[in-house]
């Protein structure tokens, strides 16, 4: 005789209702905190009576999904117990009830976190008159919720930090969404976000690129120097760059030139002192405050050895957060310049990421390294020379300019596919 199909669809049932309030659940506890408040404040009255009562509210969700999904077992127990051991039946009962409810609570679950405010809204209202029916047993383990709550400390953690965080940025993506956040202030947003886990190395001007000056050079040098340049502020060293001893100022050297004086001035009576130093490693952030403490517009950044790896400027460190800024002195060189032919010549030092924007292509992901130069020079395996090239998918890379240090050029080609040879034919 096959069990009764009333009571396993009573069982059923009672699992089904058990996980519509885990999903209602899910929906709330999904909603960022953010959002939960605005619809406070627009007197949204399902939420406004969440945010009102919340632990009592969970409290009693909580006590509908245990007996909900006890009644299932309870059903099943007894409708199986004709067919088999009391306790063979309980233990079948409990596993086949767990399983309906998780089933049913993934699948309710899915849909609420991905539609956290119009499920919660939903199960506000639909929900309550379950609500009501265990309110008996809900209200005592809510107030021993609060009470319980009241008498253990809150974990020391930055867990309140990374839930803003977050909801910054749920909060921007629904306002570019809605089209009340236009692109340019979201993306300023979010590097703002991600600033603080940026390093002073990736966003320093690396030492072959940047332009100093020899402490032993003439004024006349310095000023032809700097007119050819362009730029504001120079390190000055001694003997090598890894000696950097101060930094000019081009409005200084000005100041000499008009007051007639620039054969009787030597450039170690210009140079300011004492430079700034930080390290690769050090957060950007940490960088810019002792710029601002110190009112220094640049620092010279040192490699783990103590060298100079690079240098970074204030402008750099906006840079990273409202995008580039570009001045009268700025030049618009491309990094990269397609010719007629379909080929590209780029600067080696341009990132593989707009490398990839520019030819259309996904390159492979290999080694630790970031522009086209460091591709090359990763799989020739030393800093080639005038000629050498490198094989990709698709597309051959050729050193066009280089030196003894680096690669400065690099031709971007597409690879011509290889035809098979014709097959033979054999005489009939």
């Amino acid at each position: 005789m096959a069990p009764p199909l009333g009571p396993i669809a009573l069982a059923v049932t009672a699992a089904a209702v058990g996980s519509l309030f885990a999903a209602a659940d899910a929906a709330l506890t999904s909603l960022p905190e953010a959002r939960l408040q605005t619809l406070v404040e627009d007197k949204d009255p399902a939420f406004t009576r969440y945010a009102e009562s919340r632990l009592r509210l969970l409290s009693r969700w909580l006590v509908v999904r245990v007996t909900a999904i006890s009644l299932a077992a309870v059903v099943l127990a007894d409708t199986f117990n004709p067919f088999a051991r009391p306790a063979i039946s309980a233990l079948v009962a409990v596993v086949v009830s767990v399983l309906t409810y998780a089933t049913f609570a993934e699948i309710f679950g899915t849909i609420a976190r991905r539609r956290p405010e119009e499920v919660g809204r939903l199960a506000l209202r639909l929900l309550k008159p379950f609500e009501l029916v265990v309110l008996p047993v809900a209200e005592p383990l809510a107030m021993l919720a609060r009470f319980v709550g009241t008498k253990v400390p809150d974990a020391p953690t930055n867990a309140d930090a990374r839930l803003t965080e977050t909801e910054v940025e749920w909060i921007v993506a629904q306002g570019e969404k809605a089209g009340a956040l236009e692109k340019e202030p979201a993306t300023m947003i979010r590097n703002v976000l991600d600033f603080k886990n940026l390093m002073a190395r990736e966003v320093m001007v690396p030492r072959r690129h940047m332009s100093t000056i020899h402490i032993d050079l003439s004024l006349d040098q310095v000023l032809e120097h700097v007119i050819k340049d362009g730029h504001s502020r120079y390190p000055v060293y001694r003997d090598t760059p890894d000696n950097v001893i101060g930094l000019l100022y081009v409005k200084d050297l000005f100041d000499v030139v008009r007051a007639g004086m620039l054969t009787a001035k030597k450039l170690d009576d210009l140079i300011r002192k004492p430079v700034l130093f930080v390290t690769e490693g050090q957060g950007a952030l940490s960088v810019l405050r002792e710029m601002r403490s110190r009112r220094l517009h640049l620092a010279i950044v040192t490699d783990e050895f103590g060298g100079t790896g690079g240098l970074v400027t204030l402008e750099d460190i906006i840079e990273e957060i409202v995008g580039d800024i570009r001045d009268e002195y700025d030049t618009d060189e491309a990094n990269i310049t397609k010719l007629a032919d379909g080929r590209f010549v780029a600067d080696a030092a341009m990132p593989i990421e707009e490398l990839e924007k520019a030819i259309g292509t996904k390159l492979p992901e290999e080694g630790d390294f970031e522009s086209i130069g460091g591709l090359v020079v990763h799989r020739v395996g030393r800093v080639p020379e005038v000629g050498a090239t490198v094989q990709l998918d698709g597309y051959k890379l050729i050193v066009r300019e280089a030196n003894e240090t680096h690669v400065m050029k690099v031709e971007i080609v597409r690879a011509e596919p290889e035809l098979a040879p014709p097959a033979e034919t054999s005489a009939p």
